[in-house]
């Protein structure tokens, strides 16, 4: 039977130990954690009874993703859609939402609501199409065919405005409106690219048309749930799953991948190895010389994107937003005007923390009761910064609680508790986040599409025999969409079905 080592139990991992499984291989899943999931997991890590997301927290791309409708892993959980999926408060104690229904997002866009209608009697009946395409193996031929031939000539301009920054999508878009503009942006933000980036618009629109059609929605319980019943899938399926097995190197005999080395010296031996890290730890496993020299350098300098400044609350009550609107919303994204945001995002990109960090708010617990004790809740907020800066994490701390207490004043009045996260506990957690960078590095453009991590990978094989590659590092990226994981499982079946690689 051939056997495989699949380096990482986060989702990308456990879907492709399912597809290889499935499919009659003897699959160890090989995890540094104490526990499987990476960045998918729940905790409570401020006060007995409060779960929180410890990373992932909503789940746009998710529904909408194949590889993950394909496993209907789905009807495994319970998943909650909030009526608000995203508010933007601004400083005045107004906002702008987007609803789960059209007519009320238009509403709340005031008089940019007719360009918003617009858009969306366009886009909206093709936003798993699009978001299809965008999750597609390379090339997405046939989803990019039924996008062309649905737009027709509307194609051209919207492909286009893909490629725009998300600050100059919005302005075309809503004809100058910044409040409009901040509000399509700051989805933007998830991406870790400032507003003013090329290719920036794709991301927060995409986030925007998806969280149209489906909502923003999250799991009964926590995210971790997700995790658990990928596990049961995959074990179910003859699949291992080892914790505390931290991978020192991959083992490569004969030009090929023959196992992995762990950090306590036991050596693992297996016909092919799937790794799901991303590029820099993964060139550190390798042994010299067993990628070509400019793939191997590739790897080794891959750029990573900001690092996520995370802070987990335990309340005694509802975060006290000025905005109505956020009062009902799953996320809040605390970013006030266009300049602000723009500003925030730069001076983490140039190294230095932002006074006014741009936050990301999860409300979980005002939609699922199973996150804390009743009349309570909890808090989940990050914020981009530098990967390293020299003040301290306290400082980062207060920063982004000030952010919070502009726009919730009171909110100091209600906290129970924190859990504090930088970048460099985040790496230290789990070393596949470089410099806290949830998203596999940079999505600047010469680091997407066949460039991640490098054309020569971009498929999910490499050169090495028996060597395969998933992961945030690889297309498409980051968020639980579970498409690289599937790749990578298909392309080793594929090989071993054609006999292009042969077992030691």
């Amino acid at each position: 039977m051939t056997s495989v080592l699949v380096i990482g139990a986060g989702h990308q991992g456990l879907v492709a130990a399912i597809h290889l499984a499935s499919a009659g291989l003897d699959v160890t899943v090989l995890e540094h954690a104490a526990a499987p999931g990476g960045a998918t997991r729940s905790a409570e890590c401020t006060l007995p009874g409060f779960v929180h997301d410890l990373h992932a927290g909503f789940l746009p791309m998710t529904v909408v993703s194949p590889a993950i409708r394909e496993l209907e892993i789905l009807g495994d959980v319970d998943l909650v859609t909030p009526h608000v999926a995203i508010a933007h408060p601004f400083p005045d104690g107004t906002s702008i939402a987007l609803h789960t229904d059209v007519e009320a997002t238009i509403a709340s866009l005031g008089p940019s609501g007719r360009h918003w209608r617009e858009a969306m009697d366009q886009l909206l009946p093709l936003a798993d199409t699009l978001a299809g395409t965008v999750l597609s193996p390379l090339p997405p031929v046939a989803c990019t065919a039924r996008l062309a031939a649905a737009l027709r000539t509307d194609g051209i301009t919207w492909g286009r405005r893909m490629i725009m920054s998300a600050e100059a999508l919005g302005l075309e878009l809503f004809e100058g409106d910044r409040r409009a503009t901040a509000w399509l942006a700051a989805s933007a933000q998830h991406s870790g690219l400032p507003p003013d980036t090329t290719i920036s618009g794709a991301f927060g629109f995409l986030l925007q048309l998806v969280g149209q059609r489906h909502g923003w929605p999250l799991v009964r319980g926590g995210t971790g749930r997700l995790v658990d019943a990928l596990v049961r899938r995959a074990t179910g399926a003859g699949a291992q799953i080892r914790c505390d097995a931290a991978v020192e190197g991959v083992l490569v005999e004969r030009g090929r991948a023959a196992g992995a080395r762990l950090a306590t010296g036991e050596r693992i031996r297996a016909d092919a190895v799937l790794s799901t890290i991303s590029a820099l730890p993964l060139a550190r496993l390798l042994p010299p010389g067993a990628l070509p020299g400019r793939l191997q350098r590739r790897l080794a300098h891959w750029r990573y994107g900001t690092g996520a400044f995370k802070i987990d609350y335990a309340l005694s009550a509802p975060a006290p937003w000025t905005a109505p609107e956020a009062r009902e919303s799953g996320v809040v994204h605390v970013a006030g005007e266009l300049e602000e945001l723009a500003r925030s995002a730069q001076d983490a990109q140039r190294g230095v923390v932002p006074q006014r960090p741009a936050l990301v708010v999860g409300q979980q617990s005002l939609h699922d009761d199973r996150r804390a004790p009743a009349g309570q809740h909890t808090l989940y907020v990050y914020a981009h910064v530098p990967s390293r800066y020299d003040v301290t994490d306290e400082d980062v701390a207060d920063r982004i609680e000030a952010q919070l207490e502009r726009f919730a004043p009171g909110l100091r009045d209600v906290l129970l508790a924190r859990a504090v996260r930088s970048p460099a506990a985040t790496e230290r957690d789990n070393p596949s986040l470089v410099g806290g960078d949830l998203g596999g590095g940079s999505y600047e453009l010469d680091q997407q599409l066949i460039f991640r991590p490098a054309p020569g990978l971009s498929r999910y094989r490499t050169p090495l025999r028996g060597l395969y590659v998933a992961g945030a590092s690889t297309h498409p990226g980051g968020a639980v969409q579970g498409v690289s994981g599937r790749g990578a499982a298909r392309a080793l079946l594929s090989d071993r079905r054609l006999r292009r690689w042969r077992a030691p």
